[in-house]
């Protein structure tokens, strides 16, 4: 296993604070699409949402990264997946 630079250390130390700071349902939702690959339906079925509510959780999540200071979140946008 590599080991992290310094910089990507930091880098992923602000991305962790940032995932933190998301709503609990937000980051439950950004977590499950962007990182277990979960598509838009499974969250909705769980927990009996539409699929445009979802939605907007993961953009509310996806806010709160656009916010971080210095830096933007790599093309998260292209996670997006029905």
């Amino acid at each position: 296993m590599s080991r992290l630079s310094r910089q990507e250390r930091r880098r992923l130390h602000k991305f962790e604070k940032a995932v933190e700071r998301m709503e609990p349902l937000d980051r439950e939702i950004f977590l499950g699409i962007h990182v277990d690959e979960l598509s838009y339906r499974q969250p909705a079925t769980k927990h009996g949402m539409t699929l445009q509510q979802i939605e907007q959780h993961f953009v509310n999540a996806l806010s709160v990264l656009m916010q971080m200071p210095t830096e933007k979140p790599p093309d998260c946008w292209q996670y997006w997946r029905w």
